[in-house]
C-alpha cells in the first residue's frame, strides 16, 4: 500500500473526540471478507482431489470382495475426473475474480455434487451391496445418489440462464428458470420416497426409505419432475439463443464462446434418457462428463471476455472442419457400398473411395467455410464477396486499394508493392515507401508482392489476410503497373533534374563570360583608345601597351577555350576519347591512368555521357578519395556499347547513405537518358568503383 503525506491523507473528524479516521480502514475491513472468500473457495475446491482417493479406496474395496462389476471403467472415471477438475478449477477463478457472479459458485456447486456424488456411490456399492451392512446408512447413500443426477441438470440450466451477466434474460425467464429449481427439487424428492430400480450399478439396490402405496405417484411425478428439469436444459439454451440475437458487438462475441456447448445440449439431454432407460451408466457419464468439461471452459471464455475477436475464427473453422469430415466420410461410405456392389470385395472400392474423397475434399471445403462464414463471420464473407467481385469484373476508374478499404471499412488501410529489379518498395503512383513491420504480406513465387498496412486496434487480422488473399491477381497486376510507375516517376524527375542542370549550365556560361573573357575585353578595348591617343606622341609606350595587349588577347582565348571545353571538348570530338580522357587526366587532382581499349567511334551524344561520367567520376574521387590515393579510367567495348569503369583506391565511403549525391544522380541521369546503366560499388577503407554501359550501335565517327 502506497504511504500517503499528511496533507494527502483523507480523514474523517469525530466530533468531541478529535480522533481521525484514515480512508484506508475500508481497504482493511474488507481483508477479512477477502479471507473468508478464499477460505471458503479452496474448501469447495478440495472436495475434489479429496474425493478422489476416497474413490480409488472404494473401488478397491469392492474389487477385492469379488464385485469388479460395481466399479467404474477406466475411460468413464477419466472423463468424469477431467469434468470435476474442468468446473471446479472454472468455478474457483470465477468466484475468486467476481465473487458477486453466481455463475463461478454455480460451478464450485457442478464440481463438488460430482465428486461427492462419485465418491458416495463407491460408498453405497461396497456397503450395500459387495459387504452389505459393512458401512452405516450405505443404503441410504445410495438412494440420494441415485437421485442426485438430476442436480446437474439444475445447475446446468442455472449456468445458461446467468451467463454471462449473472440475471436472467427477462422475469419470464426468471420464471422458466426457477421452474427448473423446482423441477429438480420435485425429482429429487420422488426418487427419495419412490420403490422403483435405481441407475447401475445400484440397480440391485432396495430403497430402504421408500413410502409404500405411493409407489406409482412417485414414479408419474419423479418421471415429469424428471423430464421438466430436462427440459429447463433446452431451455437454459434457447435462452442463451435469445440473448445472442438481442446482443451487439463485444457482448455478441461473449456468448459466441457458448455455442459449442449449446450445440451439444439436445445431444446431452438425449444421451441422458437413453443411457438411463438402457442402464448403461458407462455412456451416460462419458456423454455428461465431456459436455461438463467443455461447458466450464467455454462459459469462463464468455464471462472473462477473453480473445472475443478470434472467437468468430475459431468456431466458424471448426464447424468446417467438421462438416468437411462428415461430408467425406459419407462420400467414402457410399463410394465403397456402390463399388463394393459393382466390383465384389476386391480393394478396388476402397481405392476408388479414397480417392473421391480425396477429389471431393477441396472443394467441400470451400463452398462449406463459404455457407458457414455466411453464418458465423458474416463481416468476412461479405468483405470477401466484394474483393471477389471486383476481381472478376474490375472497374478501370477504382483501384484494388480502394476495393480494400471498402472492403475492411478501414479508410487507413494503404498498400506497398514490390519492384523486384529496384529491390524497394513503392506505392501505386510509383513512389517509394517503407511498410510497417505489422503488415500482412503477400508472397508468391519466392519473392513478394503486396504488403497491406491497416488499423490494427479496429481491423481483425484475419480479416485483412482474407481479402488480400482473395484480391491477389489483382494486386499483382496492380504491382507490375506501380513499377511502370515508378519508372515514369523517375524519367520525370531525370527530365527535370536534366532541365535544371541545363538552366545552370546556362547561368555559369554567363556568369563566366561576364566575370572572366567580358571583363578582358573591355579592358582591351579602353587600352585600345589609349593607344589612339598615344600613337603619335610617345612610340615606346605604344609598344610597351601593345605587348600587355597581346597577352591580354591570349588569356582571353584560353579562358574562351577553357569555357568551350566544359560544353563539349575540342579533343572528344577531333580526336575521341582516349585523347579527350588522357587530357583530362593530366589535369587531374590525383595521379590517373587512363586505359581506352578500343580505337572505336561512337555517337556523339554516347561518347559525351561516358567522356563527363568518368570526368564526374574522377573529380568525386579528387575531393573525398584523399590525397594518396591514385585513379584508374577503363573504356571498352562489350558487343557494340561503350563499357567504362573508374576505380580508385581511397577511403571508400558507405552506398546506403553517400550513392544519391548529387554527382552520381547527374551520372546516372545521363546514361540512364540513353538507356545505359550506372553502378557503384564501394566500402570504407576500400576505394570506389564507378560501372557505366551505354547500348548504342557504333559509328563512323562522332558527329
Amino acid at each position: 500500500m502506497s504511504r500517503n503525506t499528511p496533507e494527502k491523507t483523507s480523514t474523517r473528524t469525530v466530533r468531541g473526540t478529535g480522533a481521525t479516521a484514515p480512508a484506508h480502514d475500508a481497504a482493511a475491513a474488507g481483508r477479512p471478507r477477502r479471507l473468508t472468500l478464499s477460505i471458503g473457495v479452496a474448501t469447495a475446491w478440495l472436495l475434489v482431489p479429496v474425493s478422489l482417493p476416497v474413490d480409488l479406496l472404494f473401488n478397491h474395496l469392492v474389487t477385492d470382495a469379488g464385485r469388479p462389476d460395481l466399479t467404474q471403467s477406466l475411460a468413464d472415471g477419466i472423463v468424469i475426473v477431467l469434468a470435476m477438475v474442468s468446473a471446479s478449477t472454472v468455478g474457483a477463478g470465477l468466484a475468486m475474480r467476481r465473487p458477486r457472479h453466481p455463475v463461478g459458485w454455480l460451478f464450485l456447486a457442478l464440481g463438488g455434487v460430482m465428486a461427492v456424488g462419485s465418491a458416495l456411490t463407491g460408498y453405497a456399492s461396497y456397503g450395500a451391496l459387495a459387504r452389505p451392512g459393512s458401512l452405516p446408512l450405505a443404503d441410504v447413500v445410495g438412494v440420494v445418489v441415485d437421485g442426485g443426477f438430476v442436480v446437474w441438470f439444475v445447475l446446468i440450466a442455472l449456468i445458461f440462464h446467468l451467463t454471462p451477466d449473472g440475471r436472467p434474460l427477462s422475469r419470464r425467464w426468471a420464471v422458466l428458470m426457477w421452474a427448473t429449481v423446482v423441477s429438480g427439487g420435485v425429482s429429487l424428492l420422488a426418487s427419495l420416497v419412490s420403490e422403483g430400480e435405481f441407475d447401475p450399478p445400484l440397480e440391485s439396490l432396495r430403497n430402504p426409505i421408500a413410502v409404500s402405496g405411493l409407489d406409482a405417484v412417485s414414479e408419474n411425478v419423479g418421471g415429469a419432475a424428471d423430464m421438466a428439469a430436462a427440459l429447463g436444459v433446452l431451455v437454459g439454451a434457447v435462452s442463451l439463443l435469445a440473448r445472442y440475437r438481442r446482443a451487439t458487438g463485444l457482448a455478441r462475441r461473449q456468448l459466441l464462446w457458448l455455442a459449442p456447448a449449446a450445440v451439444l445440449i439436445p445431444v446431452f439431454v438425449a444421451a441422458s434418457f437413453v443411457a438411463s432407460y438402457a442402464n448403461d451408466a458407462a455412456v451416460l457419464g462419458i456423454v455428461a462428463g465431456l459436455f461438463v468439461v467443455l461447458l466450464p471452459l467455454m462459459t469462463a471464455l464468455a464471462i472473462t471476455r477473453y480473445h472475443l475477436f478470434d472467437v468468430d475464427r475459431i468456431l466458424s473453422r471448426a464447424l468446417t472442419y467438421v462438416l468437411v469430415t462428415a461430408v467425406l466420410a459419407a462420400t467414402y461410405i457410399v463410394v465403397v457400398v456402390a463399388v463394393g456392389a459393382a466390383a465384389g470385395g476386391s480393394q478396388l472400392s476402397a481405392v476408388v473411395a479414397t480417392l473421391a474423397a480425396v477429389s471431393v475434399a477441396g472443394p467441400a471445403y470451400r463452398r462449406l467455410q463459404a455457407m458457414v462464414d455466411r453464418r458465423f463471420n458474416r463481416r468476412r464473407f461479405e468483405a470477401v464477396r466484394t474483393v471477389r467481385a471486383y476481381v472478376r469484373d474490375p472497374t478501370p476508374d477504382v483501384t484494388v486499394e480502394h476495393v480494400l478499404r471498402q472492403a475492411v471499412r478501414d479508410p487507413t488501410l494503404r498498400v506497398a508493392y514490390w519492384v523486384d529489379g529496384r529491390r524497394e518498395w513503392v506505392t501505386s503512383q510509383g513512389r517509394a515507401v517503407q511498410p510497417g513491420s505489422d503488415d500482412v504480406e503477400l508472397t508468391g513465387h519466392d519473392r513478394p508482392i503486396a504488403r497491406v498496412g491497416f488499423d490494427c486496434a479496429g481491423t481483425p487480422r484475419p480479416l485483412v489476410e482474407a481479402v488480400v488473399a482473395a484480391a491477389r491477381p489483382e494486386l499483382d497486376n496492380a504491382g507490375l503497373r506501380a513499377a511502370i510507375a515508378l519508372q515514369l516517376v523517375e524519367v520525370r524527375e531525370s527530365r527535370a533534374r536534366i532541365v535544371a542542370a541545363a538552366d545552370a549550365s546556362r547561368r555559369e556560361i554567363e556568369r563566366n563570360l561576364h566575370d572572366g573573357a567580358q571583363q578582358h575585353l573591355v579592358a582591351m578595348a579602353v587600352k585600345v583608345g589609349l593607344l589612339a591617343r598615344l600613337a603619335g606622341d610617345d612610340p615606346a609606350a605604344v609598344r610597351s601597351m601593345l605587348q600587355e595587349l597581346r597577352a591580354e588577347i591570349q588569356v582571353t582565348v584560353d579562358e574562351l577555350r577553357e569555357l568551350a571545353h566544359g560544353i563539349y571538348p575540342p579533343l572528344l570530338r577531333d580526336h575521341g576519347l582516349g585523347e579527350a580522357l588522357r587530357h583530362a587526366a593530366s589535369r587531374a587532382a590525383l595521379p590517373t591512368t587512363v586505359a581506352v581499349q578500343t580505337q572505336r567511334r561512337f555517337d556523339a551524344g554516347a561518347e559525351a555521357a561516358v567522356y563527363f561520367c568518368c570526368l564526374e567520376a574522377m573529380q568525386n574521387a579528387g575531393k573525398y578519395a584523399g590525397a594518396t590515393a591514385s585513379i584508374v579510367v577503363r573504356v571498352r567495348v562489350d558487343g557494340s556499347a561503350p563499357v567504362f569503369e573508374v576505380c580508385d583506391d581511397g577511403a571508400g565511403f558507405d552506398p546506403g547513405h553517400g550513392a544519391e549525391s548529387h554527382g552520381f544522380v547527374n551520372m546516372r541521369d545521363r546514361v540512364g537518358a540513353l538507356g545505359g546503366t550506372l553502378s557503384v560499388q564501394s566500402r570504407p577503407g576500400h576505394g570506389t568503383v564507378v560501372r557505366g554501359d551505354i547500348p548504342v550501335p557504333v559509328g563512323l565517327d562522332a558527329s
